[in-house]
C-alpha cells in the first residue's frame, strides 16, 4: 500500500513538473508581453547571459538590448508588437509580427511594418534574435508619409514651427492628440495644404510652366514663354483650387495629392516635382 502512494505521489509530481514546463512558443508569447510591458527586469529573465540581437548590421548584447533610456522611449512612444503568426521548430521558433507606436495608431497608419523573427533557444532561455526579413517597408512609409504630412502642417500654421528637431516626443505626441481631435473637415483641409506644397509642373500646359505653393495663401506661377515668376493668391473651394491673376482667375482640379488638371488658360496636367 505504502509503494502505490508513493508511486501516486511520484506521478502527481511528475505531472506538475510536466505542466509548469512552459512551452517555446508560450516563452515567446510571455517575453512579447513583457515587452509590451516594457519590464526590462522581466525580459532580462527570458535572456542568457551571452544574448544577442541581431538586426541588418547592429549587434546588440543583453545590457545594450535592456538598456532603460532605449526602453523609456519605447514606452513613451507607445511601441507595441502583436503576434500575427508562430511557428515552432523544434530548437528555434519563427514568427512575423507587428510593430506599431502612437503615431501609427492615432494616424491609422496601414498597412503596419511587419518583421520576420527566429529565436533561438539555451534551454528554456533566448540565446538570440533576429531579425530576418521586414515586409511593406514601402508600404509602410507611403501610407505615414500621406497621414504624417499633413500632420506637420497642422504643427507649423498652429505653432508656427519650422523645424521639427525643435520638439520634444512629449510634444509631438500632445500635439497628435489635438490634431486627430480635430473635425474630419477640418483635418482634410489640412491635408489638401500640406500636399499642395511645393512645385507641380506641366509639360503640356501652353500658357503656364509651373506653380509653387508655399503655406495657405502664396502661390507662385511661372510662365510658359519667358519662365517669369510672378506670385499672387490662392483659396481652395472643395477638389478646386482658384488662383488669382491681373486678369482672371486659373481654376485647377485637385485629381489627387501629386497631380493637377488646369482648366481654360491654364489647360493641362500638372504634376508634383519636389
Amino acid at each position: 500500500m505504502k509503494k502505490y502512494l508513493l508511486l501516486c505521489v511520484f506521478s502527481v509530481c511528475v505531472v506538475l513538473l510536466i505542466s509548469c514546463h512552459k512551452s517555446k512558443p508560450e516563452i515567446v508569447n510571455d517575453f512579447i508581453d513583457a515587452k509590451n510591458s516594457y519590464d526590462t527586469e522581466k525580459l532580462s529573465q527570458y535572456l542568457t547571459d551571452d544574448f544577442m540581437y541581431y538586426y541588418d548590421d547592429t549587434v546588440s548584447d543583453k545590457s545594450e538590448y535592456l538598456d532603460k533610456d532605449g526602453w523609456d522611449i519605447f514606452k513613451t512612444i507607445e511601441e507595441k508588437t502583436t503576434l500575427l503568426k508562430i511557428q515552432d521548430l523544434d530548437s528555434i521558433i519563427k514568427t512575423e509580427e507587428t510593430v506599431s507606436h502612437i503615431a501609427d495608431s492615432l494616424l491609422e497608419v496601414n498597412p503596419k511594418i511587419v518583421l520576420k523573427r527566429t529565436y533561438r533557444f539555451s534551454g528554456d532561455k533566448l540565446k538570440s534574435i533576429t531579425v530576418d526579413s521586414i515586409l511593406n517597408p514601402e508600404e509602410y512609409q507611403k501610407s505615414y508619409n500621406e497621414k504624417y504630412i499633413p500632420f506637420a502642417f497642422y504643427i507649423q500654421d498652429k505653432y508656427d514651427i519650422r523645424d521639427e528637431n525643435e520638439l520634444t516626443i512629449e510634444h509631438i505626441i500632445k500635439y497628435l492628440n489635438e490634431y486627430v481631435a480635430l473635425p474630419i473637415s477640418e483635418r482634410k483641409e489640412y491635408s489638401t495644404y500640406a500636399h499642395l506644397q511645393g512645385a507641380f509642373t506641366s509639360n503640356d500646359c501652353h500658357l503656364y510652366k509651373a506653380l509653387i505653393f508655399r503655406g495657405k495663401k502664396t502661390v507662385t506661377i511661372i510662365d510658359g514663354f519667358f519662365g517669369f515668376p510672378f506670385a499672387t493668391s490662392y483659396e481652395i473651394d472643395e477638389n478646386y483650387i482658384r488662383i488669382r491673376t491681373d486678369k482672371s482667375d486659373l481654376l485647377f482640379e485637385i485629381k489627387d495629392s501629386e497631380t493637377l488638371i488646369g482648366e481654360g488658360f491654364a489647360q493641362g496636367t500638372f504634376t508634383k516635382s519636389n
